[in-house]
């Protein structure tokens, strides 16, 4: 009896171990998320920053992920969330419902490669297939692909001569805390099956940062249309809200 009640006793308290250890470890994960978005509010964008952000060719979050978290039952909205570690700025991506509540997240790997950032150049021979059907939404937020490659190149040109930085992520002296958009156009670009969707930091005409989405293929290249191919190159998107001053800055 009195070995019953040990083991029961013991395996009560084991029990317990994993469950504390396991809040411990989403309590930590959270407090990390958190305090990445507070340092990329009071981040110093100086030259250290300029330098490191440099290196940085795009953020990939796998295909297989992303298509999970869009198709969480009432995620209406996408939000690339900003954060900040290591001079680098960081982006998370959360699925929100109608009122803003958080349903899910996906972290995003930091691709630092100067092969894939060369042969960016291919974006400027891909064009628009002007026959293909798209929804209005698509079509509001689809981007030129030369368009794209100038905007990232600006980008680029612009962490080079370190200047204005917080102008150009910020609205009315205000940082930029996330970057919205509708799921159903993340959807439409994991519907392609790509083996991860690079999100590209782009100058854009307004003189603002903004966030392009592109599919890229198991070695992270751009999917370009073949002559022998009844396919047509993957559409690439801007995802053109920032907050502010769209929507709310303190849910995001």
């Amino acid at each position: 009896m009195k070995k019953r009640n040990f083991c029961i006793a013991l395996m009560t308290l084991l029990v317990t171990f994993s469950c504390q250890k396991d809040t411990s470890q989403d309590d930590g994960s959270l407090n990390t998320a958190s305090n990445k978005k507070e340092n990329w509010l009071k981040a110093d964008l100086n030259t250290d920053f300029a330098s490191s952000q440099k290196q940085v060719t795009a953020y990939l979050f796998p295909t297989e992920e992303l298509d999970k978290l869009v198709n969480i039952p009432n995620v209406e909205e996408i939000r690339f969330v900003l954060g900040y570690e290591d001079n680098t700025i960081q982006i998370e991506v959360t699925g929100v419902d109608k009122s803003g509540q958080k349903l899910g997240s996906v972290e995003s790997t930091v691709l630092k490669d100067v092969n894939v950032q060369n042969n960016l150049i291919e974006l400027k021979k891909l064009t628009v297939n002007t026959t293909k059907k798209r929804s209005l939404l698509l079509n509001e937020h689809i981007l030129v692909p030369s368009y794209a490659f100038a905007w990232i190149d600006a980008w680029q040109e612009k962490l080079s001569s370190v200047s204005d930085l917080d102008e150009v992520l910020s609205y009315e002296g205000t940082r930029f805390r996330y970057y919205s958009l509708e799921a159903d156009v993340v959807k439409e670009m994991t519907s392609k099956k790509s083996e991860n969707v690079g999100l590209f930091l782009g100058l854009n005409p307004k003189g603002k940062v903004t966030t392009i989405l592109i599919n890229l293929d198991k070695n992270n290249g751009i999917k370009k249309a073949s002559l022998t191919s009844k396919d047509d190159a993957d559409d690439v998107y801007d995802g053109s809200r920032p907050v502010p001053p769209y929507g709310d800055p303190e849910t995001p």
